[in-house]
């Protein structure tokens, strides 16, 4: 009787296996199109065995029949992980090519004309200048279209650093959109150790958990452990975004009052989320994960100058091989700073090469207009100091009345050119004493912006703004025809356009003249765009490649669930069958007993 009784038993426990797998199978075969579903399976196992000893002392174990260990998801911890990490790098670049493609688009259109335009409207300008250096129209035409060109690398200047700041709406919406994932994953966390601590499964709590997972990776690198209860946490940048119950919340801060530019910081104790300031990325040491990390880079944290990249030394400006090479040491280190900064930012890089570009073209075009000289001037206790002055001898004068000396073109919005000494004794650069007036060139100081020739302090010099003919033209006393007008000097000016100003970065050895800089600025950035879009393409490849394999793993197979559900309904039946057998044996038994 007891032997039928577990028989009786084992049917009944087959029938609850049978249906709990027909409800999961059921369950799959709705949600096989909806977002993150993952495909869920029943395990069976035995139930327990009682144990009997035999006629001859052997023991015999009667089996329970089987119960539902649990109903688990069919996932892939390593794909998971795998695709998370592919995914945030593919966001990384995406962040950027998006910058490199606005920037095309500033770089092209101008109001209308290209920035180039004015480059060489200002080369023929300076032409026309010199073929009629006598016309008063000319120059009025060289000082409205050198206005023009200041103007508008102005208005593309400002257009990038609009740009800059406008990227601050961005990266406070995705710091917002972590903080509201974290905190849906915390609230799933607790729902889920909630259900499975009862031992019911929580399956679908999961599937809303992963996908936050997944969009996490998209915004930032992180790395996520369960716990043995079923939680999470999540890690990222050296601190815990949820460890355990606790959130740490993330909040955005001025990188400085300055700039207006925001980056993400930890609310609590208000340190960098990203452990370090450095902008330098590589998929080598996994630094080019998420697209927070990728608007970060793009955008910079400041608006650079030409004065932020480091220019290679050159060994006949040093008097000793010593002073070279200490200055050769320097500007690796420099390098290595513009790389971490400057260099791995579009935007950053953008600015610099064209202020280096505005700040080239004003230096060629002051220094042959008001040539400059090193003299050692005497101090009033006999010692003696370098500085830089007027080269008078070699300057060329105006055509006004007063045959001005020293008009620059370009000027800085609050600092003159010169600064005037009167009664000064000095060594020029032959060797002799000299005692009379001076004019002393006010340096550019790296460390003041307001002392520099670059785009947020250029200005044209009011003095040719209110007389043309104040432009340098005319040969002074100490040249070869006095009086005369210097055409050939202001057609070299011109034609120093076609001469090589420099490379696009201190990285590269490619020489660029002032003429086809400018193009070489938009060529570097559509080779950048276009190599970042390669690397997108390779990655939507592989993040593709990894989700099929989890889809093949997690997704729904309708096919295979219907087979399944055939299998399990026929375990039903059996299991109904064997119910209604063990009865009719149990009946028949207690007939006969009974009789």
């Amino acid at each position: 009787m007891g032997n039928l009784m577990t028989s009786f038993n084992a049917g009944v426990s087959g029938l609850h296996s049978a249906q709990q797998s027909l409800n999961v199978t059921a369950h799959n075969m709705a949600n096989a199109q909806t977002t993150g579903y993952t495909r869920q399976q029943v395990m069976v196992t035995d139930s327990n065995y009682q144990t009997s000893v035999g006629l001859y002392n052997n023991k015999m174990q009667v089996g329970t029949g089987t119960w539902v260990a649990l109903t688990r998801q069919v996932r892939n911890v390593f794909l998971d992980a795998q695709y998370r990490h592919q995914y945030g790098r593919q966001a990384f670049y995406e962040a950027n090519v998006e910058a490199a493609y606005e920037l095309q688009d500033m770089l092209g259109e101008l109001n209308g004309e290209q920035f180039s335009e004015h480059i060489n409207s200002l080369k023929k300008a300076l032409a026309s200048v010199a073929t009629s250096a006598d016309s008063l129209v000319d120059k009025e035409e060289l000082v409205a279209t050198a206005s023009r060109f200041i103007q508008s690398a102005q208005v593309l200047q400002e257009g990038l650093e609009n740009y800059q700041k406008s990227l601050n709406t961005e990266i406070k919406k995705q710091v917002d959109e972590i903080n509201d994932w974290v905190s849906q994953i915390q609230d799933l966390n607790e729902k889920i150790r909630k259900y499975e601590v009862t031992g019911e499964s929580a399956n679908d709590y999961r599937d809303q958990r992963n996908l936050l997972l997944d969009k996490l990776s998209h915004h930032i690198a992180c790395d996520i452990t369960e716990e043995i209860d079923g939680t999470v946490l999540i890690y990222s940048n050296c601190g815990y975004l949820l460890d355990e119950d606790v959130q740490c919340r993330l909040d955005v801060e001025y990188v400085s009052e300055t700039t207006k530019l925001l980056k993400p910081v930890w609310e609590g104790t208000r340190d960098n989320f990203f452990v370090t300031d450095s902008l330098e990325y590589s998929s080598d040491n996994n630094t080019d994960l998420g697209s927070l990390k990728g608007l970060l880079v793009a955008r910079g944290y400041f608006s650079a100058k030409y004065t932020d990249v480091p220019q290679v030394p050159v060994e006949d400006d040093y008097a000793t091989r010593l002073e070279y090479n200490l200055a050769l040491d320097q500007f690796q280190e420099d390098l290595k700073a513009y790389n971490q900064s400057v260099g791995a930012s579009v935007v950053m890089t953008l600015q610099s090469q064209l202020d280096s570009l505005v700040h080239g073209i004003v230096t060629l075009v002051n220094d042959t207009l008001c040539p400059n000289t090193q003299v050692e001037l005497v101090n009033a206790d006999g010692t003696t100091s370098k500085i830089t002055i007027l080269d008078e001898k070699n300057a060329l004068l105006g055509d006004d009345e007063n045959n001005t000396v020293g008009t620059e073109l370009f000027s800085r919005r609050s600092r003159e050119r010169y600064t005037k000494v009167e009664g000064a004794t000095y060594v020029d650069a032959d060797g002799n004493t000299q005692t009379g007036d001076i004019y002393v060139y006010l340096e550019e100081d790296p460390s003041d912006v307001y002392t520099m020739y670059t785009l947020d302090q250029l200005v044209m010099n009011p003095t040719v703004l209110r007389d043309a003919s104040t432009i340098p033209s005319v040969y002074n006393k100490y040249q070869e025809f006095p009086g005369g007008y210097a055409t050939n000097e202001l057609m070299a000016l011109a034609n120093s356009f076609n001469d090589d100003v420099g490379t696009l970065n201190p990285n590269s050895k490619t020489q660029y003249n002032v003429s086809n800089f400018y193009d070489g600025i938009v060529g570097q950035l559509s080779t950048t765009g276009s190599v970042w879009e390669s690397v997108i393409q390779n990655q939507q490849t592989t993040v593709n490649t990894l989700e099929e394999e989890r889809q093949k793993i997690m997704g729904v197979s309708t096919d295979e669930e219907l087979s399944n559900l055939i299998k399990y309904r026929q375990c039903y039946n059996a299991s109904s069958r064997y119910i209604t057998t063990v009865s009719q044996m149990l009946e028949y038994l207690i007939e006969k007993l009974g009789g």
